[in-house]
């Protein structure tokens, strides 16, 4: 998605963008996302003094991988998207200007946006908060059926007084 620094100047109350917009990267360099629609990208940009502001909300489907269970599972992300970008060379901000800088008229709003979605992602995915996850021992979904499996684990410090308890 790109958006012209001088089509926004010529126009004091800013301009709307309305776009759907996909991101293909983040699917292939996410393991926990397994499809990511098409997501619709609604923003709105305004020169205000040398600044030039884009605030807005990104929506759209997507297909997670439990962190648990490994089932797919469907979603939907919404997050909020703003950014400043300012004309000028990079060396001539300081390290406390939030702005970024931008050299020509052209601005790629993609990755600003995939950073975004990113950040509105859950860390670890999960199906639902209740789900049981797989059993370590045989790999079995807990949450489709019980496995007999004994999952219980000794503290190894404990192990010799599990052995003496044993015996007796």
């Amino acid at each position: 998605m790109r958006l012209q620094w001088r089509d926004v100047h010529d126009k004091p109350m800013g301009v709307h963008l309305r776009e759907s917009v996909e991101f293909p990267n983040l699917v292939k360099e996410n393991r926990q996302i397994i499809a990511l629609g098409p997501m619709v990208v609604d923003l709105h940009a305004q020169v205000v003094s040398d600044t030039l502001t884009v605030n807005g909300n990104i929506t759209g489907p997507v297909t997670y991988r439990c962190s648990r269970c490994l089932t797919d599972f469907s979603d939907s992300i919404s997050a909020s998207f703003s950014e400043q970008f300012v004309r000028g060379n990079p060396e001539e901000l300081s390290e406390e200007d939030e702005r970024n800088p931008v050299t020509g008229d052209s601005i790629e709003l993609d990755p600003y946006l995939e950073q975004e979605i990113l950040l509105s992602m859950p860390f670890a995915p999960l199906c639902r908060e209740s789900c049981a996850g797989l059993c370590p021992e045989c790999g079995t979904n807990r949450n489709e059926q019980v496995c007999e499996c004994k999952t219980e684990r000794i503290d190894p410090r404990l192990a010799d007084l599990a052995k003496l308890l044993k015996q007796e």
